[in-house]
């Protein structure tokens, strides 16, 4: 069982898309957004910087996520942003991945504990025998 691919998104795409869709969600999709907010919504660990906004924006709109509209209103810079379904379905499908990859991962370690086991009890079993020493 191989992890699907269906989760491809860099830390920094990541990042932006969970602030977008919980502004979007609270409008039915849609929102406006300035670059002062996404900026200040995002973990300052990812060392995102300012030119890479538009860049970011960019991929997840073709990537299919949503459309991104440019805005100006009073002198101020705003992202007119409206969530397709793609988009709309983003956090299920991260807690999809989560989900799925700790099953994965708990599998694993339950399968090499099993393995263990079962080398240890043969091993004794075998000594019990006089086959092995």
């Amino acid at each position: 069982m191989a992890l699907e691919k269906q989760n491809v998104l860099t830390k920094k795409e990541k990042a932006v898309m969970y602030y977008v869709y919980n502004e979007a969600v609270k409008c039915d999709g849609v929102c406006l957004l300035r670059p002062v907010d996404i900026f200040a919504s995002i973990s300052l660990d990812l060392d995102f910087e300012q030119n890479e906004l538009e860049a970011t924006l960019k991929a997840l709109e073709l990537d299919d996520y949503f459309d991104v509209t440019y805005s100006d209103k009073r002198g101020e810079f705003f992202y007119c942003i409206n969530l397709h379904r793609k988009g709309l379905a983003f956090a299920r499908v991260e807690r999809a991945f989560r989900s799925n990859f700790k099953f994965k991962i708990l599998l694993a370690l339950m399968t090499g504990i099993l393995t263990a086991t079962a080398t240890w009890g043969l091993r004794l079993l075998l000594n019990v025998l006089g086959v092995w020493k």
